[in-house]
């Protein structure tokens, strides 16, 4: 009805504004707002089960240790993922990626790429380009503040990897043309690529639903807990 369309839109907004600083919940929001202007009954389910976890996880702690600060320059560690074909209704995949400064969690994102993938490489290859894009940016301002970085990018994809690697399309044919800036970036050595097991991707957090034991560590490699509760030094009502 369009009374519970209306709450769904409400309740989801605020998932969304809450999701911005709570990789645990990105992906699950992302795909409840993929639904705000059509809601069906499984997306109300989906959304009172993500309201079930945040219960028992109303806090997100993402701790900031005291860092050594190198002579000459930060390095940028971002770690990109994809879901291929997650969606089961357009085929389309997410891409998700986090930025650190060492254990520094300092950007999370889980997207739905705009193209439909056909194949998993392809797939991954575009969550590389995504990841770009937000490496550079950040490197940026980095450097109007002046502090000099490094860009390394990891992925657990060989194949996206190795499009990376080469120049132009190769094999793959149906590649989109506009895509292909990062293989420059790449080989001019302005970022770098590592291969990287899915077990320690901390961006497969931010591409799928994953059991609870899996998402924890992901969240540990963040330098993040979940936690009930106030805060002690948080002001009472």
């Amino acid at each position: 009805t369009s009374k519970e369309g209306t709450k769904y839109r409400r309740l989801v907004a605020r998932l969304n504004y809450i999701a911005q600083d709570r990789p645990d919940i990105q992906y699950a929001t992302k795909e409840l707002c993929r639904h705000m202007a059509d809601p069906r009954q499984a997306d109300l389910k989906a959304m009172k089960r993500l309201a079930r976890y945040l219960v028992r996880r109303e806090r997100l702690i993402l701790k900031y240790d005291k860092q050594r600060v190198p002579d000459q320059t930060l390095q940028i560690t971002s770690y990109a993922d994809a879901d291929f074909a997650g969606c089961r209704a357009t085929r389309k995949s997410t891409s998700g990626g986090v930025l650190m400064n060492g254990s520094h969690c300092l950007k999370t994102w889980s997207t739905t790429q705009n193209k439909v993938s056909l194949s998993s490489g392809e797939a991954e290859y575009y969550a590389l380009v995504k990841c770009g894009c937000e490496t550079l940016g950040l490197q940026s301002v980095m450097a109007d503040l002046g502090i000099k970085t490094t860009c390394l990018m990891k992925t657990d994809s060989t194949a996206a990897k190795g499009m990376t690697n080469r120049r132009g399309h190769g094999k793959v044919k149906h590649l989109q043309t506009c895509e292909l800036w990062l293989q420059e970036v790449v080989k001019d050595r302005r970022i770098e690529i590592q291969k990287v097991g899915t077990k320690f991707n901390p961006a497969d957090l931010m591409t799928k639903h994953l059991d609870s034991k899996t998402a924890v560590e992901h969240l540990s490699r963040l330098s993040a807990r979940t936690a009930t509760g106030w805060h002690e030094l948080a002001p009472k009502l």
